[in-house]
């Protein structure tokens, strides 16, 4: 055999491996998600058992096409490898104009309860006079009225809204700014004890944290007035042939999950029982829209 014909035969070989390489890689998908329970829970006895988790695994059991693995990743690095356009995506990203610059959403996925005024349940009656007709309270007026101490922790957004009035009033003694790592636990502690009046949280990380120090039983939850009754979330891949194939797949699979109890329970297994009411009339509001049906 000649030099030729041997060079020529390793080059077929050589083509069609990288070729099969390449058609597998594609083929995978690399799920991205950090550690930041209740939405993704890596650790102790929920894990895998956060809303996003159970969203993330529907979706795999029913990709038969793709091959899944799951990476737990800070939500810097997701992003960076996104930008990059590797085979990416994540269930716990929301989306705005800059990200969608290089990730490609999917249709609405989950409908997730704002941020609420956390207070000991005791305190109820404290708040009637800031509420309007449909029970939501006025954070700027329980702020001017100078008689409730709100807790919020430091580097935190809490929507544009709530972060605009934190910082209309930053340095007001009604504002009490948390330094720490400990986030709404470290609230709630101080709610109990009696150092705040008040506290932000998402109704599903006020409750989780609170079972976790035996709280949740003392204390309630308050709609804010100043922010919109739900956020809605999305899937998203990187912004490339590869991950619009794949969005387009997730796409015909949320048609029908969305409208699932199932589907639905992943989010409400981590509200209390008011809450639970409130999101099922807003998740039924929302079924009942033209907003499901939102293009990618």
């Amino acid at each position: 055999m000649t030099i030729y014909k041997i060079n020529y035969i390793c080059f077929i070989v050589i083509f069609l491996y990288v070729g099969q390489v390449s058609a597998n890689a594609n083929k995978t998908i690399t799920w991205y998600k950090p550690e930041f329970p209740p939405l993704s829970i890596v650790h102790g006895p929920y894990s895998g058992k956060g809303y996003s988790d159970q969203i993330e695994s529907y979706l795999i059991n029913r990709m038969e096409d793709f091959d899944s693995q799951v990476l737990i990743s800070p939500f810097k690095r997701t992003l960076r490898d996104m930008k990059k356009g590797l085979n990416a995506c994540s269930v716990t990203l929301l989306k705005t104009p800059e990200r969608e610059k290089f990730i490609i959403f999917s249709k609405p996925a989950r409908l997730l309860l704002p941020n609420s005024l956390v207070v000991r349940k005791n305190d109820l009656p404290k708040f009637n006079d800031f509420k309007d007709k449909l029970g939501r309270v006025s954070l700027e007026k329980i702020i001017q009225s100078g008689g409730m101490r709100l807790g919020y922790s430091n580097g935190r957004s809490y929507t544009k809204p709530i972060d605009a009035l934190l910082d209309k009033y930053k340095g007001s003694e009604s504002i009490i700014e948390r330094v720490g790592n400990e986030g709404p636990k470290g609230l709630l502690r101080m709610l109990i004890k009696g150092n705040i009046d008040a506290m932000f949280a998402q109704p599903v990380e006020s409750q989780f944290h609170g079972r976790a120090i035996g709280v949740s039983d003392d204390i309630a939850l308050l709609p804010i007035s100043e922010i919109k009754d739900y956020t809605i979330g999305y899937i998203g891949c990187s912004k490339t042939p590869w991950g619009e194939a794949v969005i387009k797949k997730i796409n015909t699979l949320l048609v029908k999950a969305v409208k699932r109890d199932d589907f639905r329970s992943f989010y409400e297994y981590f509200l209390d029982d008011d809450s639970k009411i409130r999101y099922r009339k807003v998740y039924s509001d929302f079924l009942n829209s033209d907003k499901i049906n939102l293009p990618t």
